[in-house]
């Protein structure tokens, strides 16, 4: 089965670096790291009030990065960025005419791509504010580069505004990160659950934190080697170093990878573990009835281990 960018691209695909090719053929999760310069040559309240609220990079030599590849149903992506903490998001999807877009809030931003032997060149084409056209004179101009240092994955990013000029020009490489990353396995049709990842995500210590939905492929799988039916789960699955947990224990490991009100989770350990676990199945038996249900998972929260799967949705360059 063909991505989003090798759809998009078609026989030019064949023409990037491998690092970009790879990047761009995203069958599961992808975890990156790396570092970046990023410079704001822009002056004035206007320029860095932009960024702040896009929650754009701020400047530094040598900024830590992460960028979290996930894959979506409808072959979409959900791009998730960490420049030392600072955080944005987006999805991308194909439009009808064959451009990108991407999704980053309220805004949809439309990309023109040129694939050639030394890289990916997007440009901002048009740019629409809750599906509405705005005028051409007040559109930014972005330019993007993919390109391949060796075999890590290169990216230079220009931001400019009409009037505001100059507002954030940010370079650098990524590579992938280990696959012993920590997997959260938690139920993609589940409200409850799909509240607790969207929390993972905003309180994770270090964005490695992999979600995998327990109807998609991979999740059935750690599913049954946890003696859980994936189609009735009556508890989530953490998986950290190797170990499967599940139950108050798995709630506890996956406390410990947050910070925030969530570090006050190790209190439980003052009831004794079989009264811990009794509350916590009480809680996940009647998940449905108390919570609801999702019809599919909307944010790239989800697994994204099986881009097939409905509920690999749950749902960062």
């Amino acid at each position: 089965m063909t991505t989003l960018f090798q759809d998009l691209l078609a026989e030019r695909f064949d023409l990037l670096p491998a690092p970009v090719r790879r990047f761009h053929t995203l069958e599961r999760e992808l975890f990156t790291g790396g570092r970046a310069k990023v410079s704001a040559q822009g002056r004035g309240f206007g320029a860095a009030l932009l960024a702040f609220l896009a929650g754009l990079p701020a400047t530094g030599e040598n900024v830590e990065t992460h960028v979290r590849f996930t894959p979506l149903s409808g072959k979409c992506e959900f791009w998730r960025r960490d420049f030392a903490g600072r955080r944005y998001e987006s999805v991308m999807q194909a439009a009808p005419d064959g451009r990108l877009i991407e999704h980053f809030g309220p805004f949809d931003l439309y990309f023109a791509l040129a694939a050639t032997s030394a890289g990916l060149c997007w440009s901002l084409d048009e740019w629409r504010l809750l599906k509405i056209p705005l005028p051409r004179m007040t559109k930014p101009q972005i330019e993007c580069f993919e390109s391949a240092e060796g075999e890590r994955f290169a990216f230079d990013i220009d931001v400019r505004f009409p009037i505001v000029g100059h507002v954030v020009h940010y370079k650098g490489s990524l590579t992938e990160t280990p696959a012993d990353a920590p997997i959260f396995v938690y139920d993609g049709v589940c409200a409850l659950c799909d509240w607790t990842v969207r929390y993972v995500l905003a309180h994770e210590i270090t964005p490695s934190i992999r979600f995998v939905a327990i109807q998609s492929a991979e999740g059935r799988d750690l599913a049954r080697r946890a003696d859980i039916g994936p189609d009735a789960p009556e508890s989530f699955l953490f998986v950290e170093n190797g170990r499967l947990l599940k139950d108050s224990e798995a709630l506890l490991a996956l406390a410990r990878q947050l910070h925030g009100p969530a570090r006050a989770a190790p209190l439980v350990r003052l009831l004794p573990r079989f009264v811990a676990d009794a509350l916590y199945r009480l809680v996940a038996r009647n998940r449905y009835r108390w919570f609801g249900r999702t019809a599919a998972c909307a944010l790239p929260v989800a697994s994204r281990s099986a881009p097939d799967a409905r509920a690999d949705r749950p749902s960062s360059d």
